[in-house]
């Protein structure tokens, strides 16, 4: 009997160290995101319809482009020509706003988890304001389109994820 659990704990001790070897080979997610929904006040954008961006960054300097950018009207203005610039490094997700119409569970299916980089909201609000936001380390969100201003709910605080991370 003992030897049958000498050769369990070599075996309980292999199936570790392997873990441990492949998890220098498995790469860092940055973007968990899979699930939006939108709720969308009738006084949304005065109340007019807008287009909403999830837009997902596969190259770092694509990332650096769209977290330097001041708000989403400076995307809005520079997206035909991001796109065509970092073709292979884009993805865009489109969703129309109508004021009043919420739009649940709607499904964000990367072509790539493991290279994206970060992954933002935009919004094309004709008021002022920033209406972007990072949200790639949020696996289902809530953005909740008001008069004046956009709120993101996640499952997961962006802080709390980056201190397990950094825990690592």
């Amino acid at each position: 009997m003992s030897r049958n659990r000498t050769k369990l704990n070599v075996l309980y001790l292999v199936g570790i160290c392997a873990l441990a070897a492949c998890n220098n080979l498995i790469p860092t997610t940055f973007v968990w995101l899979n699930r939006i929904d939108f709720e969308v006040d009738p006084q949304a954008n005065r109340g007019a319809s807008f287009v909403c961006h999830v837009t997902v960054a596969y190259s770092q300097d694509l990332l650096d482009k769209l977290s330097g950018m001041q708000d989403a009207k400076v995307y809005f203005e520079q997206i035909d020509s991001i796109k065509k610039m970092y073709k292979d490094a884009i993805e865009v997700f489109q969703f129309d706003m109508i004021p009043g119409r919420n739009q649940l569970d709607r499904k964000i299916n990367l072509r790539s988890y493991s290279r994206a980089k970060g992954a933002f909201v935009y919004a094309k609000y004709t008021t002022p304001g920033k209406y972007m936001e990072n949200v790639g380390l949020a696996r289902t969100l809530t953005v909740r389109f008001l008069p004046n201003k956009m709120e993101l709910h996640s499952d997961m605080s962006l802080d709390k994820l980056t201190e397990q991370i950094r825990r690592k």
